[in-house]
């Protein structure tokens, strides 16, 4: 009992960090960012590279992607533009796993330390909001040592280890994943859990593989819920996202079925630095493979989007 709250504690602390970087980050350049988003995407290429940008730098795909929605509703964003954006979106989100991967644990608690003295001290709002990313960045590292010290303590527990092996599998790794991001609302949280459960060999690299692929289907429930109540264009951009990744997702499935994708990561023994290369790996491909087809999203997101519009009026007409 006492593993598991820990575990709980951990999982909560990793997520407050990620959420204070996220969110302060945003609050302290956000005006700056959305500016970036509106007069850099001019077609779709320089969209993916703002998509990427932006991302990386506040480490939340939703909130660029949701921006996107946006931007699109109000008339400001072209739909070559916001397919782009949803693209480098998802390449940009990988970043947080990459820092994860090379593991500032030993420097987190100074992190947290310095950010509260700049949070308490700072003489202007800017300086107290980096001390606060500053915190963030070390209670998530705090929580997921926390996490993973858990999971060390869960080894032997045999309803927990029943739990971990329900996930192994290709379907059963890409429900685990959609239905973890589903409810936590973060594909990036639902990686750096992979990364702790991996590094205490409670998560073979395989099926973390699988989940992160059906993790990146997920991500897309809070974009298609953001789009709820905008215009039809604004809707098509949700679709996009969706439509990315189940391609994307569907082309991986095949590929690992075709070939050993797992050993081209194996080049470094950190399994931590595995989940994360995979997970650069798939968003930077689909990226490349569909990239050349987003015209083709577009008008498919279109018809997708005027089939439910047709059939939610001859429902409102039945009644």
């Amino acid at each position: 009992m006492y593993s598991i709250i820990n575990l709980l504690c951990g999982i909560g602390m990793f997520l407050t960090g990620m959420t204070l970087m996220s969110n302060y980050t945003t609050l302290t350049f956000g005006d700056r960012l959305k500016d970036i988003l509106s007069r850099l995407t001019k077609n779709k290429i320089s969209g993916v590279l703002t998509g990427l940008t932006v991302t990386g730098i506040i480490q939340s795909s939703c909130a660029t992607t949701v921006t996107a929605v946006s931007f699109v509703d109000a008339g400001l964003l072209s739909l070559a533009g916001a397919a782009g954006i949803v693209m480098g979106a998802n390449i940009g989100t990988t970043v947080t796993s990459l820092i994860i991967a090379f593991n500032f644990s030993q420097i987190a608690p100074l992190a947290i330390f310095v950010g509260a003295f700049m949070t308490l001290l700072g003489k202007n709002t800017k300086a107290q909001n980096t001390g606060i990313i500053l915190s963030g960045f070390g209670i998530l590292f705090v929580g997921l040592n926390t996490m993973a010290a858990s999971f060390e303590a869960l080894k032997e527990n045999e309803a927990f280890l029943s739990f971990i092996a329900a996930s192994h599998g290709r379907l059963r790794g890409v429900l685990t994943g959609f239905i973890m991001t589903a409810v936590m609302q973060s594909s990036s949280a639902t990686v750096g859990i992979l990364q702790a459960l991996a590094m205490q060999g409670l998560m073979p690299t395989d099926t973390a593989f699988y989940i992160i692929l059906g993790q990146n289907i997920g991500a897309v429930i809070p974009v298609i819920i953001s789009s709820v109540g905008t215009n039809k264009t604004a809707r098509q951009v949700g679709v996009i996202h969706l439509l990315f990744n189940l391609i994307g997702t569907a082309v991986f499935l095949v590929l690992m079925e075709l070939f050993p994708i797992g050993r081209l990561f194996n080049f470094t023994q950190s399994v931590s630095m595995q989940i994360s290369l995979f997970h650069i790996a798939f968003n930077t491909v689909s990226t490349l493979l569909l990239l050349p087809f987003s015209e083709q999203l577009i008008s498919l997101s279109g018809r997708f989007v005027s089939l439910r519009l047709i059939l939610s009026n001859k429902k409102l007409s039945r009644n």
